[in-house]
């Protein structure tokens, strides 16, 4: 049937019968997946049924038919024109099937069943739900600076809709940015060909000596799953500190013995007494 015949026809049944449009539905599919659109919730089509149309509308309000059902027909007729085309079937259930979703298929879709004392309209909003497709840090530090922002790295979650949220965790428990000890720098870049979003966000950090320990990581938080990226401890390093020596010994101290003293930038440090840069030590004969 034509668009000229089915445009006839359908002026025909309205002439006696109302128009009735239902309450928008919603529906979410995964990317990539065949999307599944309801007619009436699935519900039977009446006894009196003419045929069932899909359509969407442009932005401008012109609708497109995607494709037409009639009753005592075994197939569906595709009417699209445009990217659906190829995409497009309709089920034993009058659903709406729509291969390989992308974000270009976030719009209300609407179903309409023409009986011979009825025409119902049936909105569906359809909207599509991508996971990152990795969650990962990169440009990992070498080291930490003690009381000096440094960065830890950047997490990414890549290609998601809608946009992934990031959180960083020290030790598991999330930080919070303070402008001083901790710095996140959040940023989002949307993929102009798929839509998709990649949400990144770069962790500076100014150290204690006690993270050498700790552990960062970064927690991706999407609709669909959550996902964590971990780093293993990072070395801190520190400008060099006064230590103050004292020496307790219960005898004599002699050119070549060793000490060790906590401080600095590792634990302990190993001293080696020498008469010749250390006055003041007796040195027993040999």
């Amino acid at each position: 049937m034509d668009s000229a015949a089915v445009l006839l026809l359908l002026l025909t049944v309205t002439a006696g019968t109302l128009l009735h449009v239902l309450g928008t539905e919603s529906v979410t599919a995964l990317y990539g997946e065949t999307i599944v659109v309801p007619c009436n919730d699935g519900a039977p089509a009446p006894e009196d049924l003419m045929f069932v149309k899909w359509k969407y509308e442009k932005d401008d309000g012109t609708p497109v038919y995607l494709l037409i059902q009639q009753a005592r027909s075994s197939e569906a007729t595709v009417q699209a024109t445009d990217q659906y085309a190829p995409r497009v079937s309709i089920d034993h259930k009058l659903s709406l099937r729509i291969t390989q979703a992308s974000l270009r298929d976030q719009k209300t879709f609407t179903c309409m069943v023409v009986s011979v004392s009825n025409l119902m309209e049936y909105p569906v909003t359809v909207s599509v739900s991508k996971e990152p497709s990795s969650v990962q840090i990169m440009d990992r530090s070498a080291a930490l600076q003690k009381d000096r922002a440094t960065a830890v790295g950047t997490c990414v979650a890549a290609d998601a809709n809608p946009a992934a949220t990031i959180t960083w965790k020290k030790n598991g428990k999330p930080l919070v940015a303070d402008g001083k000890t901790v710095l996140i720098t959040p940023s989002m870049k949307l993929d102009p060909a798929s839509g998709l979003s990649t949400t990144s966000s770069t962790l500076q950090y100014a150290a204690s000596k006690e993270d050498n320990v700790s552990v960062f990581s970064c927690m991706s938080t999407h609709q669909l799953t959550n996902q964590e990226a971990e780093l293993e401890p990072f070395p801190i390093h520190y400008s060099s500190e006064k230590v103050s020596l004292q020496v307790l010994s219960k005898g004599l101290i002699v050119e070549g013995d060793n000490g060790q003293n906590a401080g600095g930038n590792s634990d302990t440090y190993t001293l080696t007494f020498s008469a010749e840069r250390l006055g003041g030590i007796q040195m027993l004969p040999g």
